[in-house]
């Protein structure tokens, strides 16, 4: 088991804004920072990059696609800490306008990945989600049907799932 109390999770992190938000936790969260990527050759190099800058992120390999994947890290975080704090679901796909992908399929693989891929990580993931607040009152939910700035998402909230353009938080 882990020494760090507690531990934050980026989906798709290994660019982007996935990437920036890692950085941010780095940086401001009190814990572990799991980057993860369905690439291990860009995550590994995505971290080498935050450590190159005095972080220290942890990688693991996640292709939200794939539920033996997604299995595979929430059984890291339940052996690493026992459960989960934080939770950036970032991971997604996108085509170009210029794509010659009929759109028909464009739909069903964005639809696979940005939706089911992302059901799939809340329904693995979400049930280790460590209780937070005072022990004499439960978790509050709050969700905001727009993207935050930034600098909320990743300061001041233990628990995040970006799901699209949703955003919800989990506050202390």
């Amino acid at each position: 088991m882990s020494l760090a109390l507690r531990v934050a999770v980026v989906t798709g992190a290994n660019k982007g804004l996935g990437f920036a938000i890692t950085r941010d936790l780095c940086r401001n969260f009190p814990g572990d920072v799991i980057l993860t990527s369905r690439d291990e050759a860009r995550g590994r190099a995505a971290v080498q990059h935050l450590k190159a800058e005095g972080l220290s992120p942890r990688f693991h390999l996640l292709d939200i696609d794939n539920l033996q994947s997604i299995r595979a890290l929430r059984d890291f975080l339940w052996e690493e800490y026992g459960g989960l704090d934080v939770l950036v679901n970032n991971a997604g796909i996108v085509f170009t306008p210029d794509d010659p992908t009929p759109l028909h399929i464009q739909a069903e693989v964005t639809l696979k990945t940005n939706f089911f891929g992302t059901r799939d990580i809340c329904t693995e993931l979400l049930p280790l989600v460590k209780p937070q607040g005072e022990p004499d009152e439960g978790p509050k939910l709050c969700c905001f049907w727009h993207d935050p700035a930034p600098e909320l998402c990743v300061r001041g909230f233990p628990f995040l799932c970006i799901l699209s353009n949703i955003c919800c938080f989990l506050p202390c």
